[in-house]
């Protein structure tokens, strides 16, 4: 028996990446330092926007913006349901996964991409592509030029249809094999990402409800240009 859905690929990019600092060559130094002076951060508050597609849009989903709170070892977010779920990251390589700092994790092939003001900082502009066996990954990556921390970040990449097919009973523990199939389907996924450090990162409230202070300066570093 077969079942199909699309998947968006849209906040673990960083799953098929190599580690913090192992970069195949010297273009992608400055952004090498920026993702590790992120993820050294105590208190980093992520922000994600991809628009729906039509799909998702026909079966009655609306737009949310995605967040990713991490605090220390643990980890806030609406990823999974709207009301925030509360995470331990029990290692190095789940609180990496956590900060969505993906698509600074490039290996190679960066190009300076000029300077920017982004929500009235100044930052300095990189661009990169990769393929992680889907198709061309692209990224645009905004690194704030006074702190050197990772600002904001265009994802643009294959959108992947999944094909979970389930087998025969297993004999041992009397449940169906799960062989899932990733297929791109010719159309593209673009994700805004935005960061937030420091003190300015609080954790959710009562009901979920997010910082007002906080809220606004990641709407104005997705907005881009200002």
């Amino acid at each position: 028996m077969s079942m199909q859905r699309h998947l968006p690929a849209l906040v673990l990019i960083c799953s098929a990446m190599t580690a913090p600092g192992a970069f195949a060559d010297s273009s992608c130094a400055p952004v090498a330092k920026a993702l590790n002076a992120g993820l050294a951060q105590p208190r980093i508050h992520a922000a994600i926007d991809s628009p729906l597609n039509a799909d998702a849009i026909k079966m009655g989903m609306k737009p949310t913006l995605i967040h990713s709170i991490v605090i220390d070892q643990v980890q806030y977010s609406n990823a999974i349901r709207p009301t925030f779920s509360r995470t331990a990251l029990e290692s190095k390589e789940m609180r990496m996964l956590a900060t969505d700092l993906g698509p600074f994790m490039v290996e190679e092939g960066c190009k300076p991409g000029g300077s920017d003001k982004v929500a009235g900082r100044d930052s300095i502009v990189f661009t990169a592509k990769g393929d992680l066996g889907r198709g061309e990954i692209r990224f645009k990556l905004w690194i704030d030029k006074a702190t050197g921390l990772p600002r904001r970040a265009v994802s643009d990449e294959p959108e992947v249809d999944v094909d979970a097919v389930f087998n025969a009973l297993d004999k041992k523990n009397g449940r169906p094999s799960v062989e899932v199939k990733e297929k791109p389907n010719g159309k593209r996924q673009i994700a805004t990402h935005a960061y937030l450090f420091g003190d300015a990162v609080k954790p959710p409230g009562v009901n979920g409800t997010l910082d007002a202070g906080a809220l606004t300066s990641l709407q104005a570093v997705l907005k881009g240009a200002q």
